[in-house]
């Protein structure tokens, strides 16, 4: 078996059919398996994947979070390459067509990645290509280390089996609950063990999720609450996944890390901060103090921050009478919403 094809899926009835349908449909004539880790669903997931009978393998686990799940897969595995996809994004008939004979082709090369494209939940291009210019090009791993994550989508790259294993697959800490951060740590220690190849065509589509959609839809109904400090505690360990990728890299690479450590703080800052926002413009000034706190906890010195807590501590009565006097702009920036439309982009 020369691919398999690893995809995680947690409660992605309404994507997972999609996803698969683009993997069969590969123009690819080396031999590939598809493998679905069910990773705990609680919707339709598991009905859906039934309908495609015996041309996958599913993996049932009870939720612990896509890193366990796409170990589970790769363990599973027996193609000499690996290509990981997520649940809710497709790819084009040429994907594998086109990376596997660049892996065949160079031994020294671990994994190959291409460029993609963001859509969102309706499938509209919001963004035609996912790497941008200057970053175009194959990294190294200086390159890797040097601040912002080098724009590798998941479901765009095709990783050499034996260097997945020889890493110990996906670090167990990034567990169900953590958000982000463990992909692009995965990269920075194959990057390590050899050279990445980029094919410059879009082979990806990656869906983007809303993150106004996300938040607001949890503050109307109340699931995000005050009451008490454990409470928020539970929420906040949602972004842990990013203070991970920060302590993981000053560990493993010591100096070299210091800079993507600080990008994935600054995450997590931006973040909290902007679910804050999205609190007040909802009216829970109680959940946005605990936002903003928290935010500073990773970035002390952003004075933005702390005007956005004090307003945040205004009684309601004040801030009503203070927001007309204020510049649009400076009234946003201190009650919502922020402008951000997706999960996955940065305040």
């Amino acid at each position: 078996m020369k691919v398999s094809v690893v995809i995680p899926t947690y409660n992605d009835e309404a994507t997972i059919g999609g996803t698969l349908e683009s993997v069969f449909a590969q123009r690819f004539d080396g031999g590939f398996e598809v493998i679905v880790v069910n990773d705990g669903s609680t919707d339709g997931t598991r009905a859906v994947l039934e309908k495609f009978g015996e041309r996958l393998r599913v993996i049932d686990q009870e939720n612990a979070g896509v890193a366990a799940a796409r170990n589970a897969g790769i363990r599973a595995a027996v193609g000499e390459y690996i290509a990981l996809l997520d649940g809710d994004d497709t790819l084009t008939e040429e994907m594998l067509e086109k990376t596997v004979p660049l892996l065949d082709k160079n031994p020294a090369c671990v994994a190959v990645f291409t460029n993609g494209m963001e859509v969102d939940g309706a499938g509209k291009v919001v963004k035609s290509s996912y790497v941008e210019r200057g970053r175009d090009h194959s990294p190294t791993l200086d390159e890797m280390l040097s601040g912002v994550p080098w724009p590798i989508l998941v479901g765009s790259i095709v990783i050499r089996r034996e260097m997945l294993i020889a890493i110990g697959g996906f670090p167990d800490e990034f567990n169900a609950g953590h958000w982000g951060g463990e992909d692009t740590f995965i990269y920075l220690l194959l990057r390590e063990r050899g050279e990445f190849i980029y094919l410059p065509e879009v082979l990806v589509r990656h869906r983007l999720r809303e993150f106004r959609a996300h938040y607001a839809n949890r503050l109307r109904s109340r699931r995000f609450e005050v009451d008490s400090a454990e409470e928020f505690s539970d929420f906040e360990r949602r972004f842990e996944g990013h203070t991970l990728l920060a302590r993981l890299a000053r560990e493993h690479f010591g100096a070299r890390g210091r800079k993507i450590a600080a990008w994935a703080i600054d995450r997590n800052a931006n973040e909290l901060a902007s679910v804050g926002l999205m609190a007040m413009h909802e009216g829970n000034s109680g959940f946005a103090r605990r936002c903003y706190r928290a935010s500073i906890r990773y970035r002390p010195l952003r004075l933005k921050t702390y005007f956005r807590l004090g307003w945040a501590m205004l009684p309601a009565e004040v801030s009503r009478w203070l927001s007309p006097m204020l510049a649009p702009r400076l009234r946003r920036s201190l009650a919502g919403p922020p402008f951000i439309p997706f999960q996955d982009r940065a305040q």
